[in-house]
């Protein structure tokens, strides 16, 4: 009896515990936190790339204005008469409705009639402007004019965005609206604010829509809205507006979750559907609808450059289509991320959307999917706690892992047989914690090695990188991702002839002591020490880890080790040792970082044109007579308000563009008369002024010891004209 009692004990006391933890388990289930919501997102994600949406022929068609068209047609934005070419043309080709995804919130400064109105606002050029409508002979055409006359022959929808910065503009509103149940303003975000296209566009539209898609950051795009809110008005999006205007509909109607007499306690409901014409179209309970992607489909886009030079058949492509026109060009900014394209233009996912309203294909997550996953994780902590005392760990975790397997097998068939989205996470994270907290008794884990992982690397690498391959040591296996970096390389000047006359021993704890020093200043900032090259320092921001003011890191750095060098170079100087100055450049670039070499041996490195700049960068402080120069891209970047005095735009040698150039110049007393000078002396160069070579002398007499100032004085005096200084060696 004894025996017995002492078995029924040991089993009493794991089971109390893995009760406590299932019902630890279901207060989170209740909480529903970001972390969890992210791993059912990722599971959902996941789904999508292993069973994509297959694709079949909807009548919807993009008509995208790439990269060919860019370099066919001119950069964008283009003239407007252009933009008119391309919607009149598909309206002669028969499509049902043009949807514009672009916002036309100015007018066309290319348009005649308004460069001429620009000539008038200057007295010397007025008489031309006088001269040219007069010799026209007929008003001067107006580009937006022109735009709006073809849209009100041609079915169009303009676009407009809702932003989170309020504003006075107001989106026409085209649709009606109309509701069942509780109406849809109690469970749509409101913005404070438009960006709106011009008033004479919206009114010659057939419908007028929001291309807002949701998402922001980094965050993927699994779900767009159908309709959203502007304070109190409500707008459809533009794929619902382009979809009513392809219908001749008039009138959207919500449905509630009250609209058939459901008890519903405060907002919990929510939307259910929006009807649009003949289609009802299933909406999670803030409007939005679920979005199931195709892979990349070559034959649902037509580059614009095909539709203007004639060489696509638009009767066949777009006759009886709804036609959305937008961009896929990578520096029109339009790209989101979505969860089997990184890089999924903005018109696509709209043209996805109506695919999947058109084909009545639509992933959903039913009302009951939460009470469902509830009783699965109760389900299976409850099995968990009953067998793990009674078979042992072993068994247990086989039965454990067929049952999480039984758990994700049944979302994944949910998914690829019925569309619905059914998340298995909290079933297998409860029935793995249950496991865990159970045998805890027995299986007790250590921090040994993740102890001895950051013990012997911290030696060697930056506390920030240890981290990361600490919580991902998948990052130690071969491979990069490209991402927008900002590097800083010193150097010290004159150190290789220091090298040849100093003691080897004396050198060598000088170095030490130098690198130490600026190696501390680096990391404390949170930068990654990239390579030690002799005297010189490579180091790199936003990366390995995130870093969204790595900019400002990296000059706020560059000053800290400039202050440093310059104490160092001082203190050394008093003791004897004429230790060279130190020349600093910052820049900020895309680059592909991650881990290179071989299977043996690999180093976490960045590789790309921005590294190079950013030595020439650093290497032309010695032409400059500057200790310090940061690119005008790291300039932009920064988000603080650094002050800087320019340098001029630096064409390097080996670069066919150049780069401009600023010294920074926080951190120290200036003399503001100098500055003024010099910032009036530089705007004189960049606008040509013959006035220049005289300021630059001038300047040059009353600050002999600035470097900066002289070397213009010295170009001017040759000759030269302008801010464009060229290098003709590194």
């Amino acid at each position: 009896m004894a025996r017995r009692r002492l078995s029924w004990s040991s089993a009493l006391k794991p089971s109390i515990l893995g009760l406590l933890a299932l019902a630890l388990l279901l207060m989170v289930r209740a909480l529903d936190p970001v972390l969890l919501g992210d791993l059912r997102s990722l599971v959902f994600d996941t789904y999508q790339r292993l069973a994509p949406r297959p694709y079949q022929f909807a009548p919807v068609r993009v008509v995208d204005i790439d990269d060919r068209s860019l370099a066919a047609y001119g950069q964008w934005p283009w003239p407007r008469d252009l933009l008119a070419e391309v919607v009149g043309r598909l309206g002669d080709a028969g499509a049902a409705v043009v949807a514009l995804d672009i916002i036309l919130a100015e007018p066309d400064r290319t348009s005649p009639a308004r460069i001429v109105d620009g000539w008038r606002a200057d007295p010397r050029l007025a008489p031309l402007a006088d001269l040219v409508e007069a010799e026209a002979g007929i008003p001067l055409p107006d580009n937006d004019a022109t735009l709006a006359t073809v849209i009100t022959q041609v079915p169009t929808v303009t676009a407009f965005a809702l932003t989170r910065v309020g504003s006075d503009a107001v989106p026409r509103l085209v649709a009606g609206l109309a509701n069942a149940g509780s109406p849809p303003e109690r469970y749509l975000e409101s913005f404070p604010g438009a960006v709106v296209s011009l008033p004479a566009l919206e009114a010659a539209a057939w419908g007028n829509g929001s291309v807002g898609i949701g998402g922001g950051g980094n965050e993927l795009i699994r779900r767009v809205p159908m309709l959203q809110r502007l304070r109190d008005q409500i707008y459809p999006t533009l794929p619902m507006e382009a979809l009513r205007v392809a219908q001749g509909a008039s009138t959207l109607i919500t449905r509630a979750a009250d609209a058939s007499g459901e008890i519903v306690i405060g907002d919990y409901g929510g939307l259910t559907a929006l009807r649009n014409g003949a289609f009802d179209i299933p909406l999670t309970a803030d409007g939005y609808l679920w979005l199931h992607y195709t892979g990349t489909v070559p034959e649902r886009t037509i580059p614009a450059a095909s539709v203007l030079d004639g060489t696509a058949d638009l009767a066949t492509l777009v006759g009886g289509n709804i036609v959305f026109i937008g961009s896929s060009a990578a520096g029109l900014s339009d790209l989101r991320a979505t969860p089997i394209n990184d890089f999924e233009p903005g018109v696509l996912i709209h043209a996805q959307a109506i695919e999947q309203i058109l084909l009545g294909w639509f992933l959903e997550r039913p009302d009951w999917a939460t009470g469902a996953e509830i009783l699965a994780l109760l389900a299976l902590g409850v099995l968990m706690i009953v067998l793990l005392p009674r078979v042992g760990a072993l068994f247990g975790a086989v039965a454990g892992l067929l049952l999480v397997t039984a758990a994700a097998a049944g979302s994944w068939l949910a998914f690829s047989e019925a569309r619905l989205l059914l998340d298995p996470v909290y079933a297998i994270i409860g029935g793995s914690a249950v496991y865990l907290v159970v045998s805890a008794a027995m299986h007790v884990r250590t921090e040994h090695e993740r102890g001895f992982v950051r013990q012997a690397f911290t030696q060697y690498l930056s506390p920030a990188l240890v981290g990361r391959l600490l919580e991902h040591p998948e990052r130690l296996k071969l491979g990069g991702e490209t991402r927008e970096l900002t590097f800083l390389f010193s150097d010290i000047a004159g150190f290789t002839s220091f090298t040849e006359r100093a003691d080897p021993e004396v050198l060598v704890a000088l170095l030490n002591e130098y690198l130490d020093g600026m190696c501390a200043i680096v990391m404390a900032h949170g930068g990654t020490i990239d390579k030690i090259v002799g005297d010189a320092v490579h180091a790199m921001f936003n990366a390995p880890v995130d870093q969204p003011d790595h900019a400002d890191r990296a000059v706020d750095c560059a000053l800290a080790l400039d202050g440093f060098a310059e104490a160092f170079r001082a203190r050394k100087a008093a003791e004897g040792l004429p230790f060279g100055l130190t020349r600093i450049g910052v820049n900020t670039g895309e680059v592909v970082v991650g881990n290179f070499g071989g299977s043996r041996r690999f180093d976490y490195t960045a590789h790309g044109d921005a590294i190079n700049t950013t030595a020439r960068i650093e290497s032309v402080n010695k032409h400059l007579g500057t200790r310090v120069c940061v690119t005008g891209e790291t300039k932009r970047v920064c988000r603080k308000a650094h002050r800087y005095r320019p340098v001029g735009a630096l064409l390097l040698k080996g670069k066919a563009k150049p780069v401009k150039a600023f010294e920074p110049l926080d951190g120290g007393d200036q003399d503001e008369t100098l500055l003024a000078g010099y910032r009036a002396l530089y705007q004189a160069m960049a606008e040509g002024r013959d006035d220049a070579p005289v300021m630059a002398e001038a300047l040059a007499n009353s600050y002999p010891d600035d470097p900066l100032i002289a070397l213009h004085a010295r170009r001017l005096a040759r000759g030269e004209r302008g801010i464009e200084i060229v290098f003709d060696e590194k």
